[in-house]
């Protein structure tokens, strides 16, 4: 690992409103290396990152990359700094080769699709997308696919720093293990990487060194190969985490959802299983399975072509998402940006969207239960109701998937 410094971030806080999300955090990245951030969620890692590239103002704070001092909050050249950003920025009706190059400066005037074919297939190929069509829309692809995608455009860019929030969330192991073969590659090239991920064991897989941030504060930096797991999680806690602990089997109510055979030609099954109240079902499969497209079908927003579904016995029609929620269903989709919350709205409102008609009166919202139901909903989930009037784009990824 080199010794000279890629960037130094010092004395960065930032506040919303009362809370700060961080509090005169900083740390120092190496050339040709590689650092784990890690926390809990709403930690303040992706707001880090997201005052590095200029996408936040912090409060105060100090960054200097290869020795030179950077301007805070502003945009900041995605030759120094790129971003792979947890909340997908692809466009998804230009096509694969456009998303790629968007932001980078090193083309022509005039901008010749054909002439950088060749580059975009090598940047694809990289990440394990060599059979993906450069010409095809973004739409066409897959989350996973497109997440890659946003790899990818952060190789073309050739920055001396790669930011990389929770690059993998969305990827199966095979998929992984080809974004970690690039980031080796890289590293012998001297790029200095920061990755920020929830898999433990990807942080002690592919980092030199690792950086605990909690509550806003940095706990504190070390070597990877000095840090045992169960230490990292209490730094990332503030307090032990006891291991091993054998969970009685508990009993389960009576049979609820039942599908028999269910089906989606060339997708998925026929498939039978049920659903018991008061359990949870795990449905395992890769990219591909249809395993996404059969919660769709439960969800309302597909349709299968053989096969039903019962609720408590009676055979009902998911025919749309509104039908679904009268059965009792409930979708969390896998798209949170895109299809999951309204980011431009307060968090209060993304809270109680989905139950107005229990809070009006004659069409008539009561404000007095709609801030009510939206404080006990945000305080069961452990996001401050004190910030629910900002909207839920200023979230943390993870405080953003509990809203």
């Amino acid at each position: 690992m080199a010794n000279n410094t890629a960037l130094r971030a010092s004395t960065i806080s930032k506040r919303y409103g009362g809370v700060f999300a961080l509090n005169n955090v900083g740390f120092e990245l190496n050339e040709g290396e590689i650092l784990g951030l890690c926390g809990e969620n709403g930690a303040g890692k992706s707001t880090l990152v997201k005052i590095l590239g200029g996408l936040v103002t912090p409060d105060s704070g100090e960054l200097t990359i290869a020795g030179q001092r950077v301007e805070l909050g502003r945009r900041i050249d995605p030759a120094l700094i790129t971003i792979v950003h947890q909340e997908l920025s692809i466009l998804p009706h230009l096509s694969v080769l456009d998303n790629i190059m968007i932001g980078i400066q090193d083309h022509h005037f005039l901008y010749l699709r054909r002439r950088y074919t060749r580059q975009v297939r090598q940047h694809l190929a990289a990440v394990g997308l060599s059979h993906i069509d450069p010409d095809i829309l973004a739409s066409e692809l897959s989350l996973a696919e497109r997440q890659l995608v946003e790899i990818a455009r952060g190789l073309a860019s050739g920055a001396r720093v790669l930011l990389l929030d929770e690059p993998t969330a969305t990827l199966s192991e095979a998929e992984i293990a080809n974004v970690f073969t690039v980031m080796r590659s890289l590293r012998q090239q001297g790029t200095a990487m920061v990755i920020i991920s929830h898999r433990l064991d990807e942080i002690f897989a592919i980092t030199d060194r690792v950086t605990v941030f909690r509550n806003g504060c940095h706990i504190f930096t070390r070597d990877t190969a000095s840090v045992s797991s169960s230490e990292l999680v209490s730094a990332m806690l503030g307090h032990d985490v006891e291991r091993g602990v054998v969970r009685p089997v508990r009993p389960c109510g009576e049979r609820h959802l039942t599908a028999t055979q269910l089906g989606l030609k060339q997708v998925y099954g026929p498939l039978n299983f049920h659903c018991n109240k008061g359990e949870i079902v795990a449905l395992v499969g890769q990219l591909g399975s249809g395993a996404d497209h059969l919660l769709r079908t439960l969800a309302g927003l597909a349709s299968a072509d053989q096969g039903q579904i019962l609720i408590d016995g009676q055979t009902v029609q998911l025919t749309s998402v509104a039908a679904a929620a009268r059965c009792g269903i409930a979708y969390v989709p896998e798209d949170r940006a895109g299809k999951g919350v309204f980011l431009d709205a307060p968090i209060g409102i993304n809270l109680t969207s989905r139950t107005l008609a229990e809070l009006s009166s004659w069409g008539v919202i009561s404000a007095q239960r709609d801030q009510a139901q939206a404080a006990a909903l945000a305080s069961a989930f452990t996001v401050d109701p004190v910030r629910n009037h900002e909207n839920v784009s200023v979230l943390s990824g993870g405080n953003q998937q509990k809203v």
